[in-house]
């Protein structure tokens, strides 16, 4: 009996708008309808509809997923933090949580909703919190486990979704550098969907505290997704934190009476209003104005002061720093027999092939800007091309075990030919940045610039889009396709 309730709770969480306009035009129309006989105490039915609405929508869930019924529409292991507005559940262990879980980034790709208990147990990776709220492994914050210690920052690309605890790329990084008889603890402090003003709050919160010897840097995708994603940056603002409804459900500015869960009811409508008039209209890849997003220097030039802001803390701190050009599955440089292979077997459509492209192309550009003051790891030469570079991502961007594997060898490769890394495994020094006045005046008058031939081609992709067009929802992938 469950499962049935489950299966039309699904159905209904899916169209709930307008299950929902349908309720509250019923309520409107009884309204105006005993206006007449019991004037202003008619006005009473709108509130009363709206409990009503909220008790039915919470017993049903109740019903269908059990007294754990929250986490059917907020994720488990993502929630609300006071200090970074989203963080890792502390404590969580996956193959240990007794109910139904729905976080797609501890699951398998495309494992679906699992409606099963014992099926959605069993297919939960190896996804692990510690008691600080970073994934994997405990560890002391006051006394190293080894004689270096790495912290790995950054978003979903860096926590590894759909990977097991020991085979996202910081595990398997230390795995590299112990097997060549380094002592090293490498910590992963990546956490879906953040972006660069929250890795450099956790630094400075925790991280420099936390003994540190090394920093590397691995972001880049989640700055243009948060700004495009409030309403093409018309919402946006630099060095802003939101909770986890204004981030993953809404996609809003701070504002604490829509995203509060509180009334699910409520929640969901807004939620429903703002995917199907204000997310897929702008998000929409056939959109012409999505594009003039990849044109756009603010949220380049934000993450740019972001690092600023995090070269200066490690340099007050002595901590080495890195930042890490990694590998998305499309490139410009791809042959089209290769781009064809990676959108016939992935999300991507040929113009979010596109997008992604410039997007990556756009971010290794600005890091290597800032290579002059925080050193660059770049680890995008992946040996494979198509079918065969396929295996090593699970979709567009997110590495499979076999390419998380190859980012930690490549990475532990470049880091041990590194001196500056070499001469702190001897012994405590300085940092490895550089805060010179030209350096940064120079950084800061370049972020965000195209070169003239990305520019003709951004360009000629929305000559292409202008006019009347016939939206396609193929265009818009159904979750944070930049993020998770």
């Amino acid at each position: 009996m469950r499962h049935l309730f489950a299966k039309i709770t699904e159905r209904l969480l899916v169209s709930y708008l307008p299950v929902y306009a349908w309720y509250s035009a019923t309520a409107l129309v009884l309204t105006a309808a005993w206006w007449q006989r019991w004037g202003p105490l008619a006005l009473c039915i709108l509130p009363a509809a709206f409990l009503m609405g909220e008790l039915l929508l919470r017993a049903l869930l109740y019903l269908a997923y059990g007294s754990h019924y929250r986490f059917a529409i907020f994720t488990y292991f993502l929630q609300d933090d006071d200090r970074y507005g989203t963080g890792l559940a502390k404590g969580a262990r996956s193959r240990e949580i007794p109910f139904l879980l729905f976080d797609t980034f501890i699951f398998p790709p495309d494992a679906g909703r699992l409606l099963e208990l014992q099926k959605n147990k069993e297919l939960r990776n190896d996804y692990t919190v510690n008691s600080l709220g970073f994934r994997g492994k405990e560890f002391d914050p006051q006394r190293k486990g080894a004689k270096m210690r790495i912290f790995c920052v950054g978003g979903s690309t860096t926590a590894c979704d759909s990977n097991d605890d020991s085979e996202a790329w910081p595990a398997q990084l230390e795995r590299v550098l112990r097997a060549q008889g380094y002592d090293i603890e490498v910590i992963n402090a990546g956490v879906p969907g953040w972006y660069s003003y929250k890795d450099y709050v956790r630094f400075r919160e925790e991280i420099s505290a936390y003994q540190a010897d090394v920093v590397l840097i691995h972001e880049g995708w989640n700055e243009e997704f948060e700004y495009s994603s409030l309403s093409l940056g018309a919402r946006w603002s630099p060095r802003r934190l939101r909770n986890l409804q204004e981030e993953r459900m809404l996609y809003c500015a701070p504002s604490r009476f829509l995203s509060s869960p509180r009334f699910l009811s409520k929640l969901l409508a807004v939620q429903a209003l703002r995917k199907k008039f204000v997310f897929n209209p702008t998000m929409n890849f056939q959109n012409p104005g999505r594009w003039h997003m990849l044109r756009r220097r603010e949220y380049i030039a934000a993450w740019v002061e972001n690092l600023i802001m995090t070269a200066r803390l490690a340099q007050q701190k002595n901590i080495l720093l890195y930042s890490i050009d990694y590998p998305s599955l499309v490139s410009l440089q791809d042959t089209d027999k290769d781009r064809a292979v990676y959108v016939a077997h992935s999300r991507l459509t040929p113009l979010f092939a596109h997008y992604q492209a410039i997007a990556k192309a756009r971010v290794s550009r600005a890091l290597a800007l800032c290579a002059g003051m925080i050193p660059l790891l770049t680890v995008q030469d992946v040996p494979q091309a198509g079918t065969d570079r396929m295996k090593l991502f699970h979709d567009e961007m997110h590495l499979a075990p076999q390419g998380n594997a190859w980012l930690g060898q490549t990475i532990a490769e470049k880091l041990l030919k590194d001196s500056a890394f070499l001469a702190r495994y001897k012994a405590p020094g300085g940092s490895n940045v550089s805060l010179d006045p030209a350096l940064l005046a120079h950084i800061r008058a370049e972020a965000g610039r195209n070169p003239y031939s990305l520019e003709q081609f951004i360009g000629g992709i929305i000559d292409t889009l202008r006019g009347p067009q016939v939206k396609n929802d193929a265009e818009i992938p159904a979750d944070r396709y930049t993020t998770f």
